[in-house]
C-alpha cells in the first residue's frame, strides 16, 4: 500500500478534505448544515491541511496548526467511515508527526474528543491540559492531550 500525506492546495483534494470532514466530523455526529468550506482558519498562514491518500484514494484529513515556539496542534483528524479500524489512522498520525518534525515543531497538542483517547494513548499522547479556553464552546466532549517529538 502505497500512502502519502498531501498538502491539501488543489480544488479537488480541498473537496476531498471537506467531504471527508463534513461527513465524518459533522455529519455522523448529528452535526448537519453548520460545516463551512471556507473557514478561514482551514486558508490561515498558521494552519497546514492535510489529506491522507492511499493509492490515489482520499482516506483521511488532518490540520496542522502552528503556534510557534516549537508547539503545534492536531485538528479536525478524520478517517472516512468505511476505511476505519484498518491502520490507516495510525499511518496519519506518523506522517503528520514527521511533517510537524520537519517544521520544528517539539509538541504537538490536541482536543481529542472521548472515543479517540485509546487510539491517542497508543500513539504516545498523553493528557495534558494546554489551553481550556479551547473546550468552552466545544460542542463535543474532549480531553486535551500532548505528544512530545
Amino acid at each position: 500500500m502505497s500512502y502519502v500525506l498531501v498538502k491539501v492546495s488543489e480544488p479537488a483534494d480541498w473537496a476531498d478534505f471537506h467531504a471527508i470532514r463534513r461527513v465524518e466530523l459533522f455529519e455522523a455526529r448529528g452535526r448537519f448544515g453548520i460545516y463551512n468550506d471556507n473557514h478561514p482558519h482551514d486558508y490561515a498562514d498558521f494552519a497546514h491541511p492535510f489529506l491522507l491518500k492511499r493509492n490515489g484514494q482520499a482516506l483521511g484529513t488532518v490540520r496542522l496548526d502552528l503556534f510557534g515556539g516549537g508547539r503545534a496542534a492536531v485538528r479536525l483528524v478524520a478517517i472516512t467511515a468505511a476505511e476505519q479500524k484498518r491502520g490507516h489512522g495510525r499511518v496519519m498520525e506518523a506522517l503528520v508527526t514527521e511533517e510537524a518534525r520537519a517544521l520544528g515543531v517539539h509538541t504537538l497538542l490536541v482536543n481529542a474528543v472521548v472515543d479517540a483517547l485509546g487510539f491517542y494513548e497508543k500513539t504516545g499522547w498523553e493528557p495534558f491540559e494546554w489551553d481550556p479556553s479551547e473546550l468552552e464552546n466545544s460542542p463535543l466532549s474532549c480531553i486535551q492531550m500532548r505528544k512530545l517529538l
